[in-house]
């Protein structure tokens, strides 16, 4: 729960003090209310009684009549003093988020409390416009890397660019539904100590559930600030970090390679013989080729595989590779590289109803391949985050301070 009465404490003390007490004037307390120096003076020291209610209704009403002052600006004050009222609440809500380690780097003072976990989780999806909070909140800040560096992210920008992207949705939102309610009870009497559950209940209904979501909705229509929702996305959806550890190096591949013939030619010196001889041999080959008739079975496979149609040839090595079928076992870092690395056409097309090479059981009991393949895909994933965090920061380097206000509106 935010404590925001204990702020408001210090500040209308120092308020109250300074209108009594000043280089111009040293108003006597009776002088204010009769018979309520005591507890003037109280609240001038900012002590705070049992039942919670730092100043009566009675008491405000005296010092709103005689400094002709709003009883909303003595508590909550107004112009500049209201715009840092919320900017402090803000900050609180903010700090929230923060772990202590990174806290205790940043040299921030922890939060004197804390929101619900409904407001810190509806602040986090703001937050989650940076693509670089996203990528350390959500993948780096437990790591060891993160703990020993000096400053992980620039949680402080973060903090201030969002304030300036959001801060009259929520001061009009602070004045219509808190001060205004903390002024409009049933029997129009002020009750300091009603405060606090005013502001959870909007930090809880109207900031969480309105403010925040127009906010982001505005947010992801802009090409630069809806980068980290694309890696927040990328986060969520598609790295997968609970995979088992495999300790595995082979994975089996049911193949059915058609043989091939292939041969290296080396000039000798009877060059125009050796010409004849494979140019007679060759056409004689695609001439035997043309009789094997559609659909072609193992038997023809296994016939052409036998054959070394350049036997005895000066200067011809065979490099041909054999028929393939049946399950064989390769390395899963052959496979994955060979898998990414396909020529461009293979990319455009499905070939399921080819049968060169299948991993049987892919999508049920032989899941270990697709482990192996979602770490590799991990890997291209997490590349595009840091692209990606990258690209924004860069954009946002761009932008000129006052334009985020501008924006805003």
């Amino acid at each position: 729960m935010i404590d925001l009465q204990e702020h408001l404490t210090h500040t209308i003390a120092s308020r109250l003090r300074d209108l009594r007490k000043n280089e111009h004037s040293n108003i006597p307390p009776d002088l204010i209310a009769n018979g309520q120096k005591a507890a003037i003076l109280r609240i001038e020291k900012g002590e705070v009684p049992r039942s919670g209610n730092f100043i009566s209704d009675t008491l405000l009403d005296t010092y709103s009549d005689y400094f002709s002052l709003s009883k909303t600006s003595l508590i909550f004050g107004e112009g500049i003093d209201l715009e840092k009222l919320v900017t402090f609440l803000f900050s609180e809500l903010s700090s929230s988020l923060m772990p202590s380690d990174l806290r205790e780097r940043l040299r921030i003072k922890p939060p004197k409390s804390t929101p619900s976990q409904q407001v810190k989780d509806s602040l986090l999806t703001l937050y989650y416009t940076f693509a670089d909070f996203g990528r350390w909140y959500d993948l780096r800040k437990e790591t060891p890397q993160a703990r020993i560096e000096e400053n992980p992210i620039d949680f402080l920008t973060m903090s201030t660019i969002l304030w300036k992207l959001c801060k009259e949705r929520f001061l009009a939102s602070f004045k219509e539904k808190v001060i205004y309610s903390v002024f409009s009870e049933q029997d129009e009497k002020f009750y300091y100590n009603r405060i606090n559950k005013k502001v959870n209940d909007w930090l809880n209904h109207d900031f969480s559930e309105l403010i925040i979501p127009e906010c982001i909705k505005k947010l992801k229509k802009n090409s630069i600030f809806k980068i980290g929702y694309m890696v927040k996305s990328l986060i969520d959806e598609f790295l997968v970090s609970d995979l088992p550890e495999s300790y595995l190096t082979n994975i089996p591949l049911d193949v059915y390679f058609p043989p091939t013939k292939h041969y290296r030619i080396e000039p000798i010196a009877d060059k125009e013989k050796q010409e004849k001889q494979v140019k007679d041999i060759a056409d004689k080959w695609v001439d035997s080729l043309s009789k094997i008739k559609a659909p072609v079975y193992e038997k023809d496979f296994k016939k052409i595989e036998e054959e070394n149609i350049f036997e005895g040839i000066e200067g011809i090595t065979d490099l041909s590779t054999p028929f393939r079928k049946g399950i064989q076992k390769i390395t899963i870092e052959d496979f994955l590289d060979n898998l990414l690395d396909l020529p461009p056409f293979m990319n455009e097309c499905h070939f399921l109803n080819f049968s060169e090479q299948k991993i049987p059981g892919i999508l049920s009991v032989n899941l270990q391949a697709t482990h192996l393949f979602q770490k590799r895909i991990n890997e291209e994933i997490e590349g595009m985050i840091d692209n990606l965090v990258g690209i924004q920061n860069h954009f946002i380097n761009l932008i000129v301070w006052k334009e985020l206000s501008d924006f805003a509106i």
